[in-house]
């Protein structure tokens, strides 16, 4: 899988979680903690890219993004940033 097929992957998956789509339909750049998803969406997010790309997302990221405090490490975030990590995984896998 190529750079932009995980990118439409992830906005795909992301599409069926919000009521909004306006931000992942405008800009790549739209930060993660501005799409307005409960914990629970993050969780059905991150399960769902979890077990399409067959990868595990470092738990600091889940938490951080899911509970967005003002202070986390991963709250700036965005799209394209989860696009690039996810792809990152996936290649570190195969050399594995």
């Amino acid at each position: 899988m190529n750079h932009a097929e995980v990118k439409q992957h992830v906005i795909d998956t992301l599409g069926k979680i919000l009521v909004d789509k306006s931000l992942i339909q405008e800009e790549d750049d739209a930060l993660l903690t501005e799409l307005v998803l409960d914990e629970d969406d993050f969780e059905e997010f991150f399960s769902t890219l979890q077990t399409d790309f067959n990868i595990e997302l470092p738990q600091r990221i889940k938490s951080d993004i899911s509970r967005l405090p003002d202070h986390a490490t991963y709250n700036q975030l965005t799209l394209q940033g989860l696009v690039d990590l996810i792809f990152t995984h996936m290649k570190g896998k195969k050399n594995h």
